[in-house]
């Protein structure tokens, strides 16, 4: 049986409490929101679970993707600590990191939740048209079953040939990837002040003028922002364009921009990046008792 990690490794190294030990031995800490207790778990062993993808999906995400995009995001470190400006990707790379940000979006439980709750309101609509002869409508071993019992006992199939096909199918041909990368302009932030960056089990936060929560986002709804953490202090930070950005170019330069203000990381990367569908989040002695206001309050 695989253990296959909802975040990647890669990604959770970056908020590693002990980070100077060798990689099977870092640890991350991690708030519950229901339970509201701070566990602390190994990152072989956080976010992970048994079987969640098929071995070719897995393998592709592997091989196509978190190899790939680890190197950015340790070039992105690099270039943070000698204080450059920016960094530099090819046009290859510019979008497949894109790419990358799609599927992380796509792969979180969210969409197998929006999935059941739109399988479910079908079923209440053939409820209602058909009344009584609905339960004739259906084969003999599913007349005492809900959509909703059928897609809980079925989840894992469910799962696994939902991302069988979206992963391998997020093209730089997208929709989705197209309009992100032509109406988003990224700069990294690197964050010197007190206070700590979180990830929430989602991973991204897209924030919009007129606040809306995680799960009711639809094709046709453009956030203003969008959030997409690289470790405890990095995170890249995309914002709508003015105009639409050239995707034919050989190179594109992401700038970095220094935020040391505590009260600027805590507005729009502690309560600016907690969303209500997060259901926990990784964090540290600098940043927990500001999760735990903030999701008090929420």
């Amino acid at each position: 049986m695989s253990r296959d990690h909802v975040i990647p490794q890669f990604i959770l190294r970056g908020f590693a409490i002990n980070p100077s030990v060798n990689k099977q031995s870092q640890k991350i800490m991690i708030y519950d929101r229901i339970t509201k207790q701070v566990c602390t778990k190994k990152i072989a062993d956080a976010y992970s679970l048994r079987n969640f993808n098929s071995p070719e999906t897995e393998k592709y995400l592997a091989y196509e993707y978190e190899s790939k995009v680890a190197k950015i995001f340790q070039r992105a470190s690099k270039a943070a600590s000698e204080k450059q400006e920016s960094i530099s990707l090819s046009n290859k790379e510019y979008k497949m990191l894109f790419r990358f940000f799609v599927i992380m979006w796509r792969r979180n439980d969210i969409q197998l939740e929006k999935a059941k709750e739109m399988g479910i309101q079908l079923e209440n609509m053939l409820k209602s048209l058909f009344g009584n002869h609905y339960k004739e409508m259906l084969k003999p071993e599913y007349k005492d079953y809900s959509f909703e019992k059928m897609f809980d006992e079925k989840m894992d199939d469910v799962r696994k040939a939902l991302y069988d096909k979206v992963i391998p199918e997020t093209k730089d041909d997208d929709p989705t990837v197209l309009k992100t990368i032509k109406h988003y302009s990224p700069f990294i932030v690197n964050n010197t002040s007190n206070i700590h960056f979180l990830l929430h089990n989602t991973y991204a936060t897209l924030r919009y003028i007129v606040p809306k929560s995680q799960n009711e986002i639809y094709a046709e709804d453009i956030p203003s922002i969008m959030i997409c953490p690289i470790s405890r202090t990095l995170s890249f930070y995309m914002l709508l364009s003015d105009k639409e950005i050239d995707t034919t170019k050989e190179e594109y330069n992401i700038p970095i921009e220094i935020w040391s203000n505590d009260n600027d990381i805590k507005l729009h990367f502690i309560d600016g990046y907690i969303t209500a569908t997060a259901k926990s989040f990784v964090i540290d002695d600098t940043n927990l008792s500001l999760v735990e206001n903030a999701v008090s309050e929420s």
